[in-house]
């Protein structure tokens, strides 16, 4: 269906953002336009860890979001575990990862 330097249009997208979770790639801008990118090793480890941590903590996106916003009440080991998880997500969303 798809392939590795394929471009993407937005009426394609979202089926190439799931083929690209499945097989190991990501969405780029390159070049003026959107393109399938294969994921480097370190971003696949990256993003398996990211995946993990987020499941044995409980503290996916929109939680975090909530944790970390001002007056959340949560403990300061939940905001810690959340700061650490968002520290992660960020470097990998800054890398091109989807996540």
């Amino acid at each position: 269906m798809f392939e590795i330097g394929q471009q993407i249009t937005k009426e394609n997208y979202t089926a190439a953002a799931i083929w690209c979770n499945q097989n190991g790639a990501h969405i780029e801008m390159l070049g003026g336009a959107y393109r399938i990118v294969a994921n480097t090793p370190c971003v696949a480890d990256e993003q398996a860890r990211l995946v993990m941590l987020e499941r044995a903590s409980g503290l996916p996106r929109a939680v975090r979001e909530m944790v970390l916003a001002e007056n959340s009440g949560v403990s300061d080991y939940v905001r810690q575990k959340a700061r650490e998880i968002e520290n992660l997500a960020q470097g990998l969303r800054r890398g091109g990862g989807n996540v």
